[in-house]
């Protein structure tokens, strides 16, 4: 997986920004000289996937770690921050994210990048100020809004006014069309207008599978729940890999 120099940086200052060391990123770039700065423009290779030990997801979202992760790559249809040393994850949700992203470009090629926050450490572990985003199993979302998009603001509270219900919605469905996804917070004022939006395509019966309001019976279970502080982006928290015993589902 490549990631593209976006400034003039030395080797050790990239290794830095990207949350690996800078020997492990000399090894996967053996024609760089480490004495001299890479150039703007340069792609280098940050990762390459060791079947032998892949990305594993150890404990709960909130005490976890990460073995081995898999950075999210660039894209067209989104933005990752130039400092990166917390957009790594397991296979099943860097795949996912990449899968959803790619599906909704096409049905919006000339509609606004997708703005991408924080996944995991490398490593996992602790990511102040997040309580979770510690397993590889979590990401934020900006949420997609109405009016100009000058590319400045990755985060922007959302309203009725703003809130752009169509694009946000299809972005939600085609993270659900992955079957990777646990849980999706969003603040109950956005599901509101979510599931006005989501009326259009779904029955009452699929509707209260996926959100938690307006309450239902299904809503304890919901796939969209509400959390405090997310008015301004979506957290996303993907499902355990398939045979990893070692990952814990529940939150502790």
């Amino acid at each position: 997986m490549f990631w593209t120099a976006h400034e003039k940086l030395s080797l050790d200052a990239l290794a830095i920004a990207w949350g690996v060391k800078a020997a492990q990123l000399s090894e996967l770039n053996p024609e760089l000289d480490r004495g001299a700065p890479v150039t703007e423009g340069t792609k280098l290779l940050v990762y390459r996937h060791d079947p032998e030990h892949p990305p594993q997801s150890i404990g709960s979202p909130n005490r976890g770690k990460l073995r081995n992760g898999m950075p999210l790559p660039e894209g067209p249809g989104w933005r990752l921050r130039t400092h990166r040393p917390r957009t790594y994850g397991t296979v099943n949700t860097i795949r996912a994210l990449v899968d959803a992203f790619e599906d909704f470009g096409e049905r919006f090629p000339d509609g606004p990048k997708i703005r991408v926050g924080e996944l995991a450490r490398r490593s996992g572990g602790r990511v102040p100020p997040h309580r979770s985003h510690r397993s590889g199993r979590d990401i934020d979302i900006g949420y997609i809004f109405h009016g100009i998009d000058d590319g400045e603001h990755r985060w922007k509270y959302m309203n009725v006014r703003n809130f752009d219900a169509e694009k946000n919605w299809a972005l939600v469905q085609e993270l659900l069309d992955t079957d990777q996804v646990q849980t999706i917070y969003i603040a109950k004022k956005l599901q509101k207008l979510l599931h006005k939006e989501a009326q259009k395509h779904l029955p009452p019966e699929q509707l209260a599978a996926l959100f938690e309001y307006p309450k239902t019976s299904e809503s304890p279970h919901a796939k969209i729940q509400h959390w405090r502080g997310h008015s301004n982006h979506m957290h996303v928290r993907f499902q355990c890999e398939s045979g990893n015993r070692r990952c814990s589902a529940r939150s502790k």
